[in-house]
């Protein structure tokens, strides 16, 4: 349709699409066709707005064809590792005791891991693999935080119109904890995105946050005040996975920016050839 799109009218179409279909699909299916809405979105740029897809340089843009493996550990830390401290920590305050698993926890383990990495690749090709690199004329980190606030948007029909998510609790606190804490991991994941040139370990981190806090609070640990916890302090988006997360970011940015200036450096070496 329009082969010459630039960058910034590419991010906002791309922005008005994907906020529309959430706006309008959050309580079909209990919110599945919002939740591959990203990918969707992408698939209507590439192949009917911007036919890029129709290129080997569109697809390559997303970050598909690099692993990224050397940073799948740092991906399992700061999503897996948070939230695991965070129950540990609801746990340490007394808000609630480990528990011995039910005999179910590992058939819901097994679902969970063939669902949970397809909902958080149709997210990521979204925000980290479609828009994030559209941004990037922001500069990284306002293009990050620019992601964080159209994933928070994207996300509030689904808290706001429907039943599914978010629905208990204070709804100021809670919608100030998901916010902060949405823009934290927009940091992580988006700096995971930019130091791997890959979106893999982006959709690693999604899946292992969404995975790691649905087992423990199911599974893992007994409370008597579960809004408490699971709100407020260690659920989805919780004080401690707020705080956790956001020092993951803080120390992935001090990382990524040695790791740039060294790019830099290397890149303005001379070759040696005469």
């Amino acid at each position: 349709m329009f082969e010459h799109l630039s960058d910034r009218t590419s991010s906002i179409v791309f922005t008005v699409l994907v906020l529309g279909i959430s706006l309008c699909t959050a309580n079909i299916a209990e919110g599945l066709v919002l939740a591959i809405s990203p990918l969707l979105t992408v698939l209507v740029m590439l192949l009917v707005i911007t036919r890029e897809g129709y290129t080997r340089e569109g697809w390559r843009r997303l970050g598909m064809s690099e692993a990224g493996l050397r940073f799948w550990p740092l991906a399992l830390i700061t999503t897996a590792g948070v939230s695991a401290l965070a129950f540990a920590g609801a746990v340490v305050v007394g808000a609630a005791d480990f528990t011995a698993p039910s005999d179910d926890w590992l058939q819901a383990t097994l679902v969970l891991c063939i669902t949970g990495p397809i909902l958080a690749f149709a997210e990521e090709l979204g925000w980290r693999g479609y828009l994030q690199p559209r941004l990037a004329f922001l500069g990284q980190r306002w293009a990050m935080l620019v992601v964080g606030v159209i994933w928070i948007g994207w996300h509030l029909p689904y808290i706001l119109l429907t039943p599914y998510y978010h629905t208990e609790g204070e709804r100021p606190l809670v919608l100030a904890l998901f916010s902060g804490s949405v823009i934290a991991f927009s940091f992580v994941f988006g700096y995971l995105r930019l130091l791997s040139r890959s979106v893999w370990p982006a959709v690693l981190a999604h899946f292992a946050h969404n995975a790691t806090f649905a087992i423990l609070a199911t599974y893992a640990i007994t409370t008597d005040r579960p809004i408490l916890v699971n709100e407020y302090l260690a659920g989805d988006t919780g004080l401690f996975v707020l705080l956790g997360t956001a020092v993951c970011a803080f120390a992935i940015t001090l990382r990524a920016t040695t790791v740039t200036r060294r790019r830099s450096e290397r890149s303005l070496e001379p070759s040696g050839r005469g």
